[in-house]
């Protein structure tokens, strides 16, 4: 694969800049006393003023020019109403919105989908004789216009978002008569029980009912329907997922399908790629310039500019962060910017001391896929001769002495779980293995509980202290098994208990804990309430080398503070005896969640630091929240992406590394570049945003993402930088794998905690 060309980098963003053509605006305040007056009053002023609650206090600010006063008259700064006068903003664009005859999915912020003649994705692409049903389908672009205080080039603007809209106009009973089979697909119903806004359209008051268990006349019988067991299916439209729709696509165009659905492919890139992404920013920004500047009140203008970093707009400030060097020795000596080639030069951090050196591996698969296990094994064990990587094999790679792989083969189907568990239970007889090696398939992963032949494995060795790597067989039926094998090689050194690499820290003065708090959502069917669970995992700095504590857990969401707090405890009574803490130290505690912690949590955090700042010279903490759930996009202008055997892919995509602040408390964090791409046809990547709560007493964002970076390269899951700080990404693992085994029968959860200790089970 080719680089291409890297000139010095153009980041732009999807954010717009606000420029206010005044200081200050006014309005009418009156005191706050319910919900019920606040919604009473928007009712009374919704043609004239926007009402927007101020902490104790309702305030009325007109936007037509002959509105009369409400409330006391008062003058509104805009340095210091800034949230309030961006409720201005929003309310403005709103209104723009619905000036361009755009029916809203959403009010706040105002979201709508574009279906003006023309931007239909799929139109285009539909020839041949059912052009007629397949016209009641389409694909359209969806945006949303978020306000925000402060963005990269530190000032207030508009962060504007895309995704795209699949809708199927036909209700089911029109689906049937075309011979489509609905059962087991989700339908969506009119719920009569919501107002709707005269500025939505009829889409936002369709909610999904449950799924089709089967079609009796022209009634739909439900099942995982919380509060219908039926529905007509003239009242009733198919959920138009994005692999629901094409099923329909499928079943419609049938041999034209698979030429739709790749031309469907490449017009959603056009739309989704960077160049699409940025391209269509700037149409919302020429579209809202024409209108000349937008009167957000009376008296109040605003002029909305180009995206932030084109060449009609400002250029950011921005720094790149340099890849970690990782450590293969107690001593620093044995040093790599690649973990790959450092493993193979030097062999693992713990090669001197780890104590397994001659592992027994349990390998369990149904007998119609012996031979292919066993070629898979063979290459696992001694390497792929002739490729780039993964040559050496898991036994010289890893400097392990030998290894015993015992075949459990069972007869019986590949879905059978029963069958997984009783051959899991003759592997344990002769003694628990140190690894389990599980072969699964993709057939499987709809499973769940004692269904799941994946999570009955898991549950029989684990709860005998057997951690266990799980194998598809599509995956050992590759071509080049190579990078595979790389990696799960890795994740089984790491399972088995080992430390294949660790990075550097910088050094601090203070010692250091980084505490991930993850979460998983576990149900048991779609519209069932979900089981919330969290998982928390623990890495801290020691003589200068990030490492993973082996302590993991997770708890209820309800209970995740309180095992927070105890983990905490543990942690830090463990390291201070094993470092040997002294009174006169000082401590750094971090915290990477992934959600905005509630002032509750926090207060609960800093109680126990001000016991510990008895303890100890000097304590500290940052709450820090890391997230992709956002709609900002990066970009860079001199990126010519890189090409392989095909087209160049990641064009305008920013490369890793590269980090913007967002006014003194946020920072945006690009973790997946061009070569992170899988294809030409990969949408523009999310980059990361940190955010540092208030109440944090660190407060160097710069250290905190840098921080954060790093740690999206020690993952021991794959061989390359993951999308996600493992300190977060390990949580998900836990929370999700932890909850999904609560639903095995007979599982051993004190296993985790005890005889699982030592092993990154959860990789």
């Amino acid at each position: 694969m080719q680089a291409g060309k890297r000139n010095t980098p153009l980041l732009s963003f999807n954010y717009l800049p606000v420029r206010f053509r005044a200081n200050s605006f006014e309005g009418g305040v009156i005191a706050f006393e319910s919900k019920e007056q606040l919604a009473a009053i928007r009712a009374e002023l919704a043609d004239s003023h926007v009402v927007a609650r101020t902490k104790d206090q309702i305030a009325c600010i007109p936007w037509v020019a002959e509105a009369a006063a409400h409330g006391t008259e008062t003058v509104f700064a805009i340095k210091e109403h800034q949230a309030l006068t961006m409720r201005l903003v929003q309310e403005a664009l709103l209104r723009a919105v619905i000036g361009w005859r755009y029916k809203l999915r959403r009010l706040a912020p105002p979201t709508f989908v574009s279906r003006m003649p023309g931007k239909d994705l799929l139109e285009p692409l539909i020839r041949g004789s059912r052009v007629g049903e397949l016209a009641s389908l389409h694909v359209y672009p969806q945006f949303r216009l978020d306000s925000r205080l402060v963005g990269p080039s530190g000032r207030p603007g508009v962060v504007v978002g895309i995704k795209t809209r699949y809708e199927i106009d036909m209700t089911v009973q029109d689906l049937l008569r075309c011979g489509i089979d609905v059962t087991g697909h989700y339908v969506l119903g009119h719920d009569d029980r919501l107002a709707l806004h005269p500025a939505l359209d009829a889409y936002a008051a369709r909610r999904a009912v449950g799924a089709v268990e089967r079609v009796e006349g022209d009634r739909l019988i439900l099942h995982d329907a919380p509060e219908l067991a039926s529905i007509s299916a003239d009242a009733a439209w198919l959920e138009s997922r994005r692999e629901t729709f094409l099923d329909v696509v499928t079943a419609l165009a049938g041999v034209d399908a698979s030429r739709i659905a790749k031309e469907l492919e490449v017009a959603t890139f056009d739309l989704l790629g960077a160049a699409g992404r940025l391209g269509r920013t700037v149409d919302i920004a020429d579209r809202l310039s024409r209108r000349g500047e937008v009167e957000i009140a009376n008296g109040l203008s605003i002029a909305i500019e180009q995206p932030v970093g084109t060449s009609k707009g400002r250029k950011v400030s921005s720094a790149r962060y340099t890849s970690p060097t990782f450590l293969f020795d107690q001593g620093g000596d044995k040093t790599s910017h690649s973990a790959d080639r450092g493993l193979d030069e030097y062999g693992p951090f713990d090669a001197e001391f780890f104590a397994k050196k001659q592992p027994r591996i349990a390998v369990i698969t149904s007998k119609m896929h012996k031979g292919t296990v066993e070629n898979f094994i063979a290459k696992f064990l001694n390497g792929v001769r002739g490729a780039k990587v993964f040559n050496l094999g898991f036994v010289r790679k890893y400097h392990l002495g030998r290894v015993d792989i015992v075949m459990h083969a069972f007869s019986g189907d590949a879905t059978d779980a029963a069958a997984y568990r009783r051959a899991c239970r003759d592997a344990l007889t002769g003694g628990p293995p140190d690894l389990a090696i599980v072969v699964t398939s993709e057939a499987q992963e709809h499973l769940t509980g004692d269904d799941s032949p994946y999570l009955v494995a898991k549950s029989v060795f684990m709860g005998q202290g057997v951690p266990v790597q799980d194998v598809q067989i599509e995956t050992m039926r590759l071509g080049n098994v190579a990078y595979p094998l790389n990696s799960i090689a890795l994740a089984c050194y790491a399972k088995l208990g080992g430390i294949p690499f660790v990075i550097a820290a910088p050094k601090a003065l203070a010692h250091e804990l980084v505490f991930g708090i993850g979460s998983a959502h576990i149900k048991s069917s779609r519209l069932t309430d979900p089981e919330r669970v969290v998982g928390i995992t623990t890495v801290f700095s020691a003589d200068g080398n990030y490492l993973l504590s082996n302590k993991s857990r997770e708890a209820d969401y309800d209970d995740y503070a309180d095992a927070l707090l105890q983990s905490l405890k543990e942690c830090i009574s463990d390291i201070k005896a094993r470092n040997a803490w002294q009174n006169s130290d000082e401590l750094r505690l971090i915290f990477h969640v992934f959600k905005p912690l509630k002032d509750v949590e926090t207060v609960a955090v800093k109680n126990l630091v001000e016991q510990l700042a008895k303890q100890y010279a000097k304590v500290e903490f940052a709450f820090v929240h890391i997230s992709t759930d956002h709609d900002w996009c990066m970009f860079d202008r001199a990126s010519v992406g890189i090409r392989s055997s095909g087209a160049a892919k990641g064009r305008l995509v920013a490369d890793r590394g590269h980090a913007v602040p967002i006014g003194t408390r946020e920072m945006l964090l690009s973790v997946s570049g061009p070569y992170d791409l899988k294809s030409e046809l990969h949408g523009v990547p999310k980059p990361l945003l940190i955010k540092l709560h208030k109440e944090s007493t660190f407060t160097d964002i710069e250290y905190l993402s840098r921080q954060a970076y790093r740690f999206t390269s020690m993952s021991w899951r794959n061989m390359y930088p993951s999308h996600m700080p493992v300190t977060i990404l390990y949580s998900d693992l836990i929370a999700r794998l932890l909850g999904q085994l609560r639903h095995v029968r007979n599982w051993n959860a004190d296993a985790v905690a005890t005889q699982l200790r030592g092993s990154r089970w959860f990789l």
